[in-house]
């Protein structure tokens, strides 16, 4: 066998030359925005006439071949020639699948989308790499707008994610779109400016950076590809009817009876929870951010699934399913025609919602995009712009109703780390929210309400707090202080 090092740099070989006889180096912009810059093409020409049928798209032509033609050309330009069937390659650019819409950007193009916005909102935009993919090592990028990006704020957090699968790139579309507007739209727009300076909000455009490349690269067709590229066998040598994980199979949430054992499945789950350095980045991000409500987009279905259903029922599910069904109703199908549905997700599978909800008790949501795993180039505005509204829904959300506060050691002052149960709302099988050490801070939605707090802390006295009363539209602020326990050492009592 291979050692590791030389079967990684085999794997990486192999992947690059097979991208590079199965595809041209095309064109990979998203067309339609409203400033646009010009690029530099090759266009493709290899029947008489070709070169007379371009005239019409207003080119800046640089040289002339009998087989092609370089140019600068708008996006918009580039894009409608080659849905009129030429082969327009951008000089200089990755290789790229010809069957993907033009409107799918290339990791490269991804992450440089996400440091042009924090080059030019530098005090709003923090960018942060999160992790390394399995088997690349290629960076997971991660960004957070807020009104301080740089410092860790006094804030409720929440979460977007897109492509855990290889083949559902539009929710990497859905993310870019959402940090453009808010960047363009603070200071400008009071609704969006409320945003960003109350909220940290997190980004995750692309989950799956191995797995995309893949499917971006190379020209694959249905079913494309789903999971990573972990070397399930270890040959150096990527396989696709055996290498691979899911990796929203792969989140410690009833792992074991989700998914599948088997490594040739689609639903390979892996090894072990987190066995990929994938989830593993998500996992690590979201223990120290502590999100209080998210999205993960996937694609296809125009459905929002919550957690959950086939398994022990969710104490927050009404609350889940009224905040679903709302953020639904802000989100047309691609007809036109009514909005997305919402559906329960199995409780039985370690996907990443069910994880962030049993786990860390986010309302976390997997919203499956569209109607096919590529929506064509006409309908993706369309997707996304609906899809934005939906997560602006949520922004406006986790400011609306439920309860907040600090929990701190009442001698000293000193912020703790406690759990913050809601008594009506317990379960054993989902844990508390909780308040961070650094800050003290804790974060609850919740629905108009009575409830009863019952506030733990290693070290301390549990303190149990009754009759909190939330009303709709208010955010209970609590400041909780919390006496230390008395504990017997040689016999002597000491506080």
């Amino acid at each position: 066998m291979m050692k590791k090092s030389t079967s990684l740099s085999y794997l990486r070989f192999w992947l690059g030359v097979s991208a590079v006889l199965s595809s041209y180096f095309l064109l990979s912009a998203f067309a339609g925005r409203k400033t646009e810059t010009m690029l530099d093409v090759r266009i493709f020409t290899p029947s008489p006439g070709d070169t007379v049928r371009l005239n019409k798209y207003n080119l800046k032509v640089r040289r002339k071949h009998r087989r092609f033609v370089d140019a600068s050309v708008t996006e918009s330009a580039a894009a409608k020639m080659q849905e009129a069937g030429f082969a327009v390659a951008l000089r200089s650019a990755p290789p790229r699948n010809p069957t993907l819409p033009l409107a799918y950007k290339s990791i490269e193009e991804i992450v440089d989308t996400m440091q042009r916005l924090q080059a030019r909102f530098p005090d709003i935009v923090h960018l942060e790499k999160i992790g390394r993919s399995t088997t690349l090592g290629l960076p997971i990028w991660a960004a957070r707008i807020s009104d301080h990006a740089d410092a860790d704020e006094d804030e409720p957090t929440m979460l977007f994610m897109g492509v855990h699968h290889a083949r559902e790139p539009i929710g990497a579309n859905i993310c870019l779109e959402l940090m453009k507007q808010l960047c363009e739209n603070y200071g400008r727009n009071p609704r969006f400016t409320t945003w960003v300076d109350a909220i940290e909000i997190w980004f995750v455009p692309v989950v799956n950076p191995d797995g995309y490349k893949y499917v971006y690269e190379n020209n694959l067709g249905f079913p494309w590809w789903r999971k990573n590229l972990r070397d399930n066998d270890g040959d150096g040598i990527f396989n696709p009817l055996y290498d691979g994980v899911d990796l929203n199979r792969n989140y410690d949430y009833n792992w074991q009876e989700g998914g599948d054992g088997k490594p040739g499945s689609w639903f390979y789950r892996g090894r072990q929870p987190f066995s990929e350095n994938e989830t593993r980045a998500i996992m690590h991000l979201a223990l120290r951010e502590n999100f209080a409500i998210g999205i993960s987009y996937h694609s296809y279905g125009e459905s929002i699934l919550f957690p959950w259903g086939n398994y022990k029922s969710p104490p927050d599910l009404d609350l889940i399913v009224d905040i679903a069904g709302a953020m639904a109703a802000h989100i047309t199908r691609e007809s036109g025609r009514g909005n997305y549905s919402i559906l329960p997700l199995n409780g039985r599978v370690g996907q990443s919602s069910i994880w962030m909800y049993g786990e860390l008790r986010t309302i976390d949501f997997i919203v499956e995009v569209g109607t096919e795993y590529f929506p064509p180039q006409r309908s993706v505005p369309s997707i996304v712009r609906e899809n934005v509204r939906g997560a602006q829904y949520l922004l406006d959300r986790i400011l609306e109703t439920g309860v907040k506060g600090h929990v701190f050691d009442e001698k000293t002052g000193a912020p703790l780390h406690a759990t913050v149960e809601v008594r009506e709302l317990a379960a054993p099988y989902v844990k508390p929210r909780a308040a961070d050490g650094k800050f003290g801070s804790f974060y609850r939605i919740l629905g108009p309400g009575v409830y009863t707090l019952e506030v733990k802390s290693q070290g301390y006295k549990t303190r149990v707090m009754r009759g909190v009363r939330v009303k709709k539209g208010q955010f209970v602020d609590l400041n909780i202080p919390l006496q230390r326990a008395k504990s017997l050492t040689n016999g002597r009592s000491t506080n």
